[in-house]
């Protein structure tokens, strides 16, 4: 079972070097969430309307570097942090875990998780969000040992910008007060409660006053996105997140964290399982409650992870070395597959013939398609109402002389385009190209025919129905029939 630090990174190197290889093949297109980044970057800020900025921050800073807003610099952060975020574990759970050894296992086992191998291949705020809680969880595991002044800044800015990436990242101030609460070794000192407290305020502050002067969008998606509406006690969603883990983290990794979970309810586990159980179950059992509420997507719980692999490589390091490198085979084939399934994208096709990324495919060739409609007719701006369409006309046609704005349907902004962009900018008599899923249009009382079939035969909208109309502005701010 011996694993050497020179090892562990070396292997973490080789993976991230290969990831990024491939994403320089990559062939599918930004998904919609990855376009409304890009679009954010353009646009610098402080929040923005469903996230906090931090993710846009990233974006920026290497779409200028590259000189480029190509997917490739869009998402190469992606493999970046996440090869950060394997390193900085390893010093943090040598500390939390008293081994080297398992420190080195832990690091590998997280470069290689399902979930971070799909991450790595795309962009998105839980990326973003993971180097601050490795950096968070460093700090952490000083300071349950002595007062330190330093690290407890260092604890508190890694917060702060972990909360600007997600708000998830105030997950762990929770579950480390569970542990000061049952484990009394577990507590900080409060001066350096403090002083982490006031870093990550100050870190915070701006986008909490940017929520403030925005009529706090963010806080409210986030709050819309958790849609409870009531006791429904939905168990079939439930089992359905609860399952999904085994895919986030692996089989042989979520299954020795459920064996731990037994092993706390029957008093069997050690100390530091007991620990790390306290600073990653709590959250995947919220979410599981969420999903029993309402709804939740597999990587809600993502959080959990950093401690979570923690616990589970603690435990087969200890228990079962044989399962630990059969996990970490498992999980090597699934780090290069993806990949490579990005590289294979149109190829790779499920046996009812639907490409298996096929929500990443189609988007960029729609774009293009509705801007030589536009040219065609003689409309300079494109309206849409689907924010799927509205996210990838903006990337793919951000050289062409368009402009692009949503259609609004009054009341608050649906998502940042209707909020940003809205079709209130263009003037009455404009004539413009309105993409929609409507057949038939009516304007002061005179049906409107489509100029074009957009219908898609494949990628993430394939099947369904999507025209192109030339109008006037007016007759969609004043829309009858």
């Amino acid at each position: 079972m011996k694993l050497s630090l020179r090892v562990t990174i070396a292997l973490i190197l080789a993976l991230t070097a290969y990831r990024i290889v491939m994403l320089h093949f990559d062939g599918t297109d930004l998904f919609v969430d990855e376009a409304q980044y890009w679009q954010w970057s353009q646009h610098l800020d402080f929040g923005y309307y469903s996230k906090p900025p931090m993710i846009a921050w990233v974006i920026h800073l290497f779409t200028t570097l590259g000189g480029s807003s190509d997917i490739f610099w869009i998402r190469l952060a992606s493999p970046l942090l996440h090869m950060a975020t394997a390193l900085i574990l390893i010093p943090a759970t040598a500390r939390l875990t008293g081994s080297k050894e398992v420190a080195n296992w832990t690091a590998i086992s997280y470069a290689t998780l399902p979930g971070v191998a799909l991450s790595s291949v795309f962009m998105s705020t839980d990326t973003v969000l993971f180097p601050c809680l490795a950096i968070t969880l460093y700090a952490y595991s000083h300071l349950i040992e002595r007062r330190a002044a330093g690290f407890a800044v260092l604890m508190g800015a890694a917060i702060g910008f972990g909360t600007l990436a997600k708000y998830a990242m105030l997950y762990f101030v929770a579950t480390a007060a569970i542990a000061a609460i049952f484990m009394p070794r577990t507590r900080i000192a409060l001066r350096d409660c403090l002083f982490a407290a006031i870093a990550a305020l100050l870190v915070i502050f701006p986008n909490i006053w940017w929520n403030a002067t925005h009529g706090g969008a963010t806080l409210k998606h986030t709050s819309e996105n958790a849609d409870w509406h009531g006791l429904n006690f939905k168990l079939g969603k439930a089992l359905e997140f609860f399952s999904s883990q085994f895919g986030v983290v692996g089989p042989v990794l979520f299954a020795a964290m459920i064996v731990v979970f037994v092993r706390l309810v029957r008093g069997r586990a050690q100390p530091t399982e007991k620990h790390l159980f306290i600073l990653s179950w709590p959250i995947v059992l919220a979410i599981v409650f969420q999903a029993l509420m309402s709804r939740a997507y597999a990587n809600w719980a993502a959080t959990a992870y950093a401690a979570g692999t923690m616990l589970a490589v603690f435990y087969l390091f200890t228990h079962s070395p044989r399962w630990l490198r059969a996990s970490l085979v498992i999980n090597t084939l699934a780090a290069l597959l993806f990949p490579l399934m990005t590289v294979l994208a149109q190829d790779v096709r499920l046996p009812n013939g639907k490409p298996v990324l096929a929500r990443y495919l189609g988007r960029a060739e729609l774009s293009r398609q509705i801007g030589e409609t536009a040219t065609r007719v003689g409309a300079a701006t494109i309206v849409a109402d689907n924010r799927d369409i509205l996210a990838d006309l903006f990337h793919t046609l951000r050289n062409e002389p368009y402009t692009v704005l949503a259609r609004t349907q009054g009341g608050f902004p649906r998502n940042y385009y209707e909020q940003t962009f809205p079709l209130t900018s263009a003037k009455g008599d404009d004539l413009v190209l309105y993409v929609t899923a409507a057949g038939v249009l009516s304007c002061h009382s005179v049906t409107l025919d489509p100029v074009a079939d957009l219908s898609p035969r494949d990628g993430y909208l394939a099947g369904r129905r999507l025209h192109a109309f030339a109008l006037p502005a007016s007759c969609l701010t004043n829309l009858i029939g």
